[in-house]
């Protein structure tokens, strides 16, 4: 599976619910809604890499594995 912020390798996580989860060797172990998925599908949108494991950095200083909700996505403009 890849990741769904660097489109690394990444392993993926059976999680129920409305979230998907991964778990990259650059990126870390993370959990990203599923609409925001579909978002990035529908437009053709990609994460802003860097600023995204900065942010993911940030949160797991809070929390275990970060979620990623659509209202937070950092997208290349």
């Amino acid at each position: 599976m890849s990741c769904l912020i660097c489109a690394g390798s990444a392993e993926s996580i059976q999680v129920g619910g409305e979230f998907e989860e991964r778990d990259c060797p650059s990126c870390g172990h993370y959990r990203i809604s599923r609409a925001l998925v579909l978002t990035l599908m529908e437009q053709g949108q990609i994460f802003d890499v860097n600023r995204m494991r900065g942010r993911l950095a940030e949160k797991r200083k809070l929390v275990d594995i970060p979620a990623i909700e659509i209202h937070e996505a950092l997208l290349v403009p």
